[in-house]
């Protein structure tokens, strides 16, 4: 097998591994993260180079099916130094969960953290803003008797 091919599949294999036991699978653990990806499709511009890791992991994926089902039948290599170099980046990504699924995860939580801390917060402003209503108010009332006086 071409030498670029081997190195690729290895790679490859390293991030199916990682994504394997995030979703306890024995295998197909990339194309569950793609397909995760693609049920969240409505969040992808609220993060940076969504679009790009999902379609380099599909291009990926792809990559590893055409090596896997053809593997010493192929004279060329069917990846590059930078698909190769993708995966490895995108494996430490993943463990340092700063990978698009990981930070929309983490989007979405501060988010939720914001919407309930308003909730709570809700009551409170309402009193804060009726009270400075009232101190404006009086305010108005007391400089205007201080000024016919």
């Amino acid at each position: 097998m071409n030498k670029l091919n081997t190195m690729f599949l290895n790679e490859y294999s390293n991030l199916e591994a990682l994504f394997n036991a995030k979703y306890e699978l024995e295998e197909g653990g990339v194309a569950k993260y793609v397909d995760d990806m693609r049920e969240a499709s409505d969040s992808k511009d609220k993060i940076d180079k969504w679009a790009e890791d999902y379609h380099t992991l599909s291009k990926c994926m792809h990559i590893y099916n055409v090596i896997s089902l053809h593997g010493n039948k192929l004279r060329k290599p069917q990846c590059t130094k930078q698909d190769i170099a993708w995966l490895k980046k995108f494996a430490q990504r993943f463990e340092k969960e700063t990978d698009s699924l990981a930070r929309l995860a983490k989007y979405e939580s501060a988010v939720a953290k914001f919407n309930e801390t308003m909730q709570k917060i809700a009551p409170v402003a309402k009193s804060v803003a009726i009270a400075c209503g009232v101190a404006l108010v009086l305010t108005s009332l007391i400089g205007d008797k201080k000024d016919s006086n």
